[in-house]
């Protein structure tokens, strides 16, 4: 199986990395704001709509990113580790498996070759559980082969089931 989930200390680079682009993003908000009065109005709305949709992003890669932990998949379990519990969840519990790409939680900066992707499962109850995978620049869509492996590991646990 092609299962490219992100181990437990590549979880912690991506926190490390959080914090340094959160600081990037309070550093560009503080001098636009610093340079807001000698700047053009139609060139300060454009950059302050610029950085108010990349801080939405941001807060939406957090609030994800929050809910995420080290995942893997052994006896026909999803195992997801976090810093409170670790949870096992049978695959066939799971109603549908889908990927997107991972704007700004990187695992280092200046690399082309390492971006990441948020692996989200929803349960038959509605919650949803998120895990990071390793995916391609511009693979559509997002951790392709870690997707379809998955898929194919919880059809294989329904059919068995069955």
């Amino acid at each position: 199986m092609d299962i490219r989930f992100l181990t437990f200390p590549d979880f912690h680079n991506v926190y490390f990395y959080r914090f340094i682009t959160l600081a990037i993003l309070v550093a560009s908000s503080g001098l636009v704001l610093i340079k807001a009065p000698s700047t053009p109005l139609p060139e300060l709305l454009l950059i302050g709509v610029c950085l108010l949709s990349m801080s939405w992003r941001f807060a939406l890669e957090w609030r994800m990113l929050a809910k995420a932990g080290p995942a893997s998949i052994h006896n026909d379990e999803l195992i997801v580790s976090s810093d409170a519990t670790d949870q096992k969840i049978a695959l066939t519990k799971i109603r549908s498996v889908t990927s997107r790409h991972s704007i700004f939680m990187v695992r280092r900066y200046r690399s082309w070759s390492d971006h990441l992707a948020f692996l989200e499962f929803t349960l038959n109850n509605g919650e949803r559980i998120y895990t990071l995978v390793e995916s391609a620049v511009l693979e559509f869509p997002a951790g392709k082969q870690t997707l379809s492996t998955v898929n194919a590991a919880v059809l294989a646990a329904k059919i068995k089931n069955l």
